[in-house]
């Protein structure tokens, strides 16, 4: 390969690089999970979402229920960024 084919190729690599990353970046990112357990002594269950938008975005969320024979319970725990 000469050097003008080499140098021609690796400008249109980095050139394709420097256009497509930004549209890389500005995907939505999602995170989601959840965890459950029940016993004979009661049950809880953990839900952590978590997103970042494309317009700066950022929420997040952790959430666990429980119940037992004493009561039910919400434990919450929310932020946001904008």
């Amino acid at each position: 390969m000469t050097p003008l084919r080499r140098t021609l190729l690796l400008t249109t690599l980095a050139s394709g690089l420097a256009l497509g990353a930004p549209s890389v970046a500005a995907a939505d990112a999602s995170f989601h999970d959840s965890f459950g357990a029940a016993g004979a002594k009661g049950a809880t269950m953990t839900v952590v979402r978590s997103h970042a938008g494309d317009d700066g975005e950022v929420t997040y969320e952790y959430v666990t229920y429980t119940a037992s024979m004493h009561g039910a319970t919400v434990d919450r725990t929310t932020s946001a960024a904008k």
